[in-house]
Formats: C-alpha cells, structure tokens, sequence
C-alpha cells in the first residue's frame, strides 16, 4: 500500500513538472508569436498569404498601403480575385504561378498593379508556396515592396541616356571615350572623320594611328598627364592623319570620367581643317593689308610733313602781298581772290594738323589693339599647356614694357562733377554759336563724380555736342541728360536732327566715316548746320573708350522726310516744307549718343594711376 502511494505521489510530481515545462512552452510561444507578429505588423514590406485560387488569406498593414486600402481587413475583403483585380496585366499573374510550379519561389518578379484609387504603380514581389507534409499545394506566402519611384527614375534615366545617345551618335563632333590609350567608344562622326569602315575598326585600338607624327608625342604626353591627374589644357589643337593618310587639324576638348573600376577620358574632336586653311589665308591677307596700310599711313604723314613747310612759306608769303597790297588802290580789286586764297590757305593748314592728329589716334589705336592681341595670346598659350616659367618672365616683360605706353594716360586724371563740366561746355558752345538758333538744355542728376583726365572729357563733351549742334537745323533742340545707373554714370546728347541712315550706322564709329553723300559736303564754319565732320571727334572717342573703358553707343533714327544721304535739310524749322514745329521735327528723326563711365567716388584729390 505504502509503496502504491509513492508511485502515486511520484506520478503527481511527474506531472506537476510537465504542468510547469508545459506552461513555460506554452509562454515561449506567446512570446514568439508576439515577436514575429510585431515583425509582421511593423515590417517595411508588404507580407501576405493567399489562397491557390487567388484570394488573400492574410496581410499585413504595409501590403494595404502599398496598394492604397485603409486596413488589411479592407483589402482582404475588397480583393476577391487577385489577379483580375490587382493586376493590370493578368497574363502576368499565369507567368507568376508558372514559375512557381516549376521552382517553387520566385525572387524579384516584377509587375505592374491597381491601387484601390485607380492608380497604376510597380512592385517587387518575392514568393513561394506553401505545401503539407503530403506535398499537396496549400498556398502562397511572400513580399511585396512599391518601386514605382525606383522604375519612374530608371525610365528618366533611360530617356535620358537614349536621349544623348542619340545627339552623340548625330553629333557633328567626333566622339570617343579612351581608357588610356586605347578607344572604348567611338561614334559615327568619328569614324567618318578618320575614314575607318565601322567603330569596330577603332574600338579596342591605340589612338597613335589617327595623331600625325609630327603631334604623337604632344599628344601622348597630355593623355598621361591627363591620367596622372596633373593640371593639363581641357581644349587645345592637334595635326592627325586618316586611314587614307589625308592630314587633319582637329580640335580636342577632354574630360575625365570614370569607367568601372578606373577612370577614362571622354573626348571630343572637331574638324578644324577648313578653318585653319582660312585662318592661314587670312593671315597672309591681314599681314599684306597690314603692310599696305603702314605704308599708306607713313605716306600720308610724309607727305603732311612736306606740305606743312611751302604751306608755311606759302603763308608767310601771302601775308607778305597782302600787306603791301593793302596800300594800293589795285587792292579793293582783288581783295575777294586774297580773301580766298587765305581761306583755302586755312583749309590746307587744317587738314595738314587734323592728318597729324589722325595719324597719332591711329598709333594710339594700334597699341590699344596690340595689348587686347597681347590679352587674347596669352589666353590661347595657356590653353595649350602650361607655359614655363622662363617664358611666363618673358612675357611679364613684355607686356610691362606695353603697359608703359600708357603710364602717363591716367596721371592726370581727376574726380570731376560731371554736372558742373557739362553746363561749362554748354555755355562755351553757346558761346560760339554765332546766327544760330538752337534751344540746348542740361538736364539730369547733380554730384556726380567720373575720374578723368580733364582735357580727355573736354574732347568727348564739347565732340557730342558738337556733332549734335551741326546735325540740328535752326529751330531744334538738343538735350544733355546724366544719370547714375548702379554702377554706371551715363552722359547721353539727344538732339532733334537729321538722324543717321541705317547704311552709315553700320560703319559710323569706325572713324573717319561721313555720315552723307561726299559731293553734298561743303565746307563751312565749325557749329554751322551741315558743317559735317570727318569723323575725328568719333575716332578720338573710340580710342578714348578703348584706353580708358567706358562705352559708347548711339541710337538714330533717320528723319522720315529727307531718308536718303542725297535728301537735303533746309537747316531750319521754319523753311521745312513738311513740319510745322520744334515737336514734329524732334518726331521725324534725331539721334542720341550715350558715354557710360565707371562710378568714382567724390575726391577732393588726384585718383591714384
């Protein structure tokens, strides 16, 4: 009996036991189950079972959002037929299934499906099926993840590489990519250009063949300098050689780019042949112009040095019988030849100075343009490589040596009162403006101050006024405005005149330009209407804006009443047949020039040089 009841009492301990090991399985469980239903609930990625017959078994919260449903109990019921429902193209669901029979899962497949809202998006679905221990089908379970923006960007990317594909291989630039030296992509131009049968020919071979002797080394130099990562020219010139041996000059603009694991060289080569061949040409035509025109110029210099001296004399001499001429009673009749030989007299001494003053605005010119061929050299040397040391010093020299032309230009300027210089030079004009009947007026802001030389703005002031007094017929009127617009302070003169034909607006500020006909030119008195110019005050401008940097323009409208060079103006308002006052005529036609200078500061002192 006593050993019954052990039994019994080890057998209740046995089970208590179990109860307890039982208990703590049965709380493992529930923590796992907890674990993995917090995955499942919180995963990124849609996870879902369905059912063999294509209807969802269960889901999780992100499945539903993927595909636009409020809960997984919303698209649980809403969904009753996946494949009609969910996707767009349902062959893509027998495909699916397909691959499953045969392998059991699927990794990656991608299809596109609706949104509950109509919409169309891609996921990326990675599944499997789910069998009993008989192997009998039971369903599907797997991942879906949206890559709608991931195929939006690989589309881009695609348009986008098809796009310059195709301007590559329709570009009229040769185009390669070399690893090295050797091409891993050529284009269709490039073949052409080298007069190869196919990119095949190119790919997978040196670059040495299409580069002329006479450069290969240049060449190779700078694709290994390229290469190396030291500082190499991105545009610069070789001579290279075709297939046929025909002799090229192409222009190279390179960048790095990387290839893989390394890095390569994206190349573009232009044809320049033709334009070398014409820059050849135009050199050699430049040069013989150039050559011609120094000695046009020092003849015209000869030639106004020996007249000034019988001119002098002549002179001298004229004054002389004049003199004892005046006495007489003979003189009364001759004195209109005297008078006119005097006059002409003046007319030659004139044009003799003003030949001197051109002559030095055009030396003036030539060293203007000299240090811009200076600027534009320099900048083409250090596109081609880089320019040693000795030579930089070299050049350093040289272009102090030219600078130097210049050092006295800008030792006398001074901060000057534009205003105040203005109103001067108008009341000087008036001065001078003897029969004439022209309304001038200076209009504009007050302290404004440009640094200038002093007698460098009288040139350009009393210049414009000038032209602007002899282009305005008697009963016009001219206009001087200044205003500082941010960082520019611009004197314009606009006047009621004739106006400029579209003809001579092309070539007006190339100095030395008649703004008529020359058989309608007369000579008159400076200030008079008509008295014309030719065209120094402008070139003097041009030279003075080329040195100094401010700018000139000009607007012009030719008078609609007299539109040609050959069409005379009365010279006055009031003998116009066709305007009847100072507005109708300022309406017909006018021009107006602008001088925009730098902003200076007001100063008291010489601006420093």
């Amino acid at each position: 009996m006593t050993d019954e009841i052990d039994r019994l009492l080890f057998e209740l301990e046995q089970c208590r036991r179990s109860i307890a090991e039982l208990e703590n399985t049965v709380a493992g469980l529930r923590k796992t189950e907890e674990k993995y239903r917090s995955i499942f609930e919180d995963a990124i990625e849609g996870i879902f079972q369905t059912s063999v017959e294509g209807r969802f078994i269960n889901a999780n919260p992100s499945l539903a959002r993927i595909h636009g449903y409020d809960s997984p109990q919303d698209l649980i019921q809403s969904i009753t037929d996946i494949s009609k429902q969910l996707y767009v193209n349902p062959e893509d669901r027998v495909r699916l299934i397909e691959t499953l029979d045969r392998r059991g899962s699927v990794t990656n497949f991608e299809t596109q499906m609706h949104s509950k809202d109509g919409g169309i998006h891609w996921i990326s679905m990675n599944i499997r099926q789910v069998r009993d221990t008989e192997n009998h089908l039971r369903y599907y379970e797997g991942t879906m993840l949206d890559i709608t923006e991931r195929k939006q960007t690989e589309a881009r990317l695609q348009e986008s590489e098809e796009r310059y594909r195709t301007a590559i291989e329709n570009s009229n630039d040769g185009v390669a990519i070399v690893r090295g030296n050797i091409h891993q992509y050529v284009n269709r131009r490039f073949v052409e250009m080298f007069e190869y049968s196919s990119p095949d020919d190119m790919i997978g071979q040196s670059v040495r063949p299409i580069i002329h002797p006479d450069d290969v080394s240049r060449v190779i130099d700078i694709n290994r300098r390229r290469s190396l990562g030291e500082p190499v020219p991105s545009r610069y010139e070789f001579k290279a050689v075709t297939r046929t041996g025909k002799v090229l000059y192409v222009e190279v603009s390179a960048a790095t780019i990387p290839l893989g694991d390394e890095t390569g060289h994206l190349v573009y080569l232009r044809d320049v042949t033709e334009r070398k061949h014409a820059e050849e040409v135009l050199i050699q035509s430049r040069n013989a112009l150039e050559s011609l025109n120094r000695a046009k110029t020092k003849a015209v210099n000869h030639i106004s040095h020996e007249l000034r001296t019988p001119l002098s004399v002549i002179q001298g001499s004229l004054k002389l019988v004049k003199r004892k001429l005046e006495r007489t009673p003979e003189y009364d009749a001759i004195r209109d030849l005297m008078d006119s030989l005097d006059r002409n007299l003046q007319r030659l001494l004139g044009i003799s100075r003003e030949t001197d003053k051109i002559f030095r605005l055009s030396q003036e010119l030539e060293a203007v343009m000299l240090v811009g061929d200076l600027d534009r050299l320099w900048q083409r040397m250090e596109s081609l490589s880089e320019v040693p040391v000795d030579i930089r010093e070299h050049w350093d020299a040289l272009r102090a040596w030219v600078d130097n032309y210049f050092e006295t230009s800008t030792r006398l300027f001074q901060s000057i009162d534009l205003y105040t210089f203005v109103v001067s030079a108008v009341g000087r004009t008036k001065g001078r403006l003897t029969g004439r009947d022209l309304d001038i007026q200076v209009d504009g802001a007050h302290d404004l101050f440009i640094s200038i030389d002093p007698e460098i703005l009288h040139d350009i002031t009393e210049g414009l006024i000038k032209n602007a007094v002899e282009n305005t017929p008697d009963g016009g009127m001219i206009r001087i405005s200044l205003e500082q617009k941010d960082d520019r302070i611009s004197l314009s003169v606009t006047d009621s005149g004739i106006g400029i034909t579209e003809e001579n607006k092309r070539y007006l500020l190339d100095g030395l330009h008649h703004a008529k006909e020359t058989d309608l030119y007369t000579s008159k008195q400076p200030f008079e209407f008509g008295a014309g110019g030719k065209g120094l005050d402008l070139l003097r401008m041009k030279y003075y804006a080329l040195r100094f940097g401010f700018d000139i323009t000009f607007e012009s409208n030719r008078c609609v009443y007299i539109p040609t060079d050959k069409d005379l103006c009365p010279g006055d308002i009031a003998r116009c047949r066709s305007v009847r006052s100072t507005e109708e005529c300022f309406n017909s036609g006018g021009s107006t020039f602008t001088v925009s200078f730098p902003v200076r500061k007001k100063s008291s002192s010489l601006d420093e040089p």
